[in-house]
């Protein structure tokens, strides 16, 4: 068996690079998605909700960690010359220690202090926030490294094992409680942080915390906020509708982004194959720029709106089959079509924002945003409930796109006088 396993893995390595990367982010989602139907299906959507507020806390904290550790991660590495790696991988791993060990104090202890939370979930949400954030700079490491499979692995491990235990519940006709999917998810991660440790091989040295942490310092300066805004952006109303509302509205909100979410798993995957690609013609070849965009545009809007009008038709068999109580939440389900629309629209001009040399039109697009969503929360949610907060991101993409366009044509971008919108070549 074990001769089996060694030619399997040998053998995996004819396999390119970037299908592993794709395969990765496929577990990621697909283990996202599966978890929260299985939950829904299971808890029903007020007890949903109620996870759901958790994971938006473990989703601020991905952020936050992600500006100071995950996001510079691959630009310090890139330019640490090749002797000094090892030295800089232990840097970084006693910065995402000594991250998960405050945050998890901080937290914990505000959340049993402040907020009398009940002692067993704020306890399994401390081991989930520690394990889930020391996995994700765990696998952004090996990935920056090279270690392609090895990143696989680790999620395959601990998104299998969360599978395992949940179907193992559905198979019972166990209703979980809040507290114990948050030790599933923490404890299901172990096993994969030390598949990944021993394919780190971080072993003993030097560890150059300070100058690790002076060189993420002049990347985080820019990343932290924009990383804040983005993550208001996408989840300022989902907080407003928690804190105001009914469980069962953030519940089913969630869960509408569970079901779009596989439109997330493509968008992702173009981005990371057309940006670089894009990047390439953008400065020194502005006409095959503006060709390379016209295509991605069209082949975005000819496969995504045939599948947005399907899922539109069928929102209520959709809703009905998450979650039986539910049917009457359709309407927001169908809201989220239309958004994606607006977003496949966005798209192409989002890449090239990206590509731009001057980051301000990115941040201030956020910062309108956000703007946009405070503004119009109260009327919004107040007239249509769960709805109005689609409505808002709707809003919110609308307000991102025409100002980006605006933003990037009056830059020095070599394709000023050409329209972000149009998808002719």
């Amino acid at each position: 068996m074990k001769i089996s396993l060694n030619l399997l893995w040998r053998g995996s390595a004819a396999v390119a690079p970037r299908y592993w990367v794709m395969a990765d982010q496929a577990v990621v989602s697909g283990t996202t998605f599966l978890t929260n139907v299985f939950l829904a299906r299971l808890c029903g959507l007020a007890a949903f909700g109620e996870y759901s507020a958790w994971q938006l806390g473990l989703l601020l904290i991905l952020t936050l960690q992600g500006a100071l550790i995950s996001q510079p991660l691959p630009v310090v590495y890139a330019v640490t010359p090749t002797p000094d790696r090892p030295a800089y991988r232990r840097a970084v791993a006693l910065m995402q220690a000594l991250f998960s060990s405050l945050t998890m104090l901080l937290v914990g202890g505000g959340l049993l202090l402040w907020q009398q939370r009940p002692v067993p979930t704020v306890l399994a949400f401390g081991v989930c926030v520690g394990a889930v954030t020391a996995l994700d700079t765990a696998r952004k490491l090996l990935l920056t490294d090279g270690r392609v499979r090895a990143a696989f692995l680790t999620d395959a491990v601990s998104g299998g094992l969360q599978l395992l235990v949940l179907l193992a519940w559905s198979v019972r006709g166990a209703v979980p409680t809040v507290a114990g999917v948050l030790w599933v998810v923490g404890l299901t991660t172990v096993p994969a942080l030390v598949i990944a440790a021993g394919a780190l091989r971080l072993g003993f040295g030097r560890v150059p915390l300070r100058e690790s942490v002076r060189q993420h310092g002049r990347q985080t300066r820019w990343l932290l906020p924009t990383a804040a805004l983005q993550w208001s952006a996408a989840n300022g109303l989902l907080v407003f509708v928690g804190v105001a509302g009914p469980p069962a509205g953030l519940g089913i909100l969630r869960l509408a982004q569970t079901v779009m979410g596989v439109f997330n798993v493509g968008l992702q995957a173009v981005e990371s194959y057309a940006l670089p690609r894009l990047s390439q013609s953008f400065r020194h070849a502005p006409q095959e720029f503006a060709r390379q965009r016209a295509a991605l545009g069209r082949t975005l809007l000819l496969l995504g709106v045939p599948a947005l009008a399907l899922l539109f038709v069928g929102a209520a068999p959709v809703v009905r089959w998450l979650q039986p109580d539910a049917a009457a939440y359709a309407g927001v389900l169908r809201w989220c079509c239309g958004l994606y629309a607006v977003i496949l629209l966005v798209y192409p001009l989002r890449l090239t924002v990206r590509l731009v040399s001057d980051g301000r039109p990115y941040f201030i697009g956020y910062v309108l945003s956000v703007a946009v969503s405070v503004v119009g929360a109260q009327p919004l949610v107040a007239h249509w409930g769960a709805e109005g907060v689609v409505m808002g991101w709707l809003l919110a993409q609308v307000v991102l796109g025409v100002y980006w366009a605006w933003a990037v044509r009056g830059s020095g971008s070599p394709l000023k006088r050409r329209s972000f919108f149009s998808f002719s070549s």
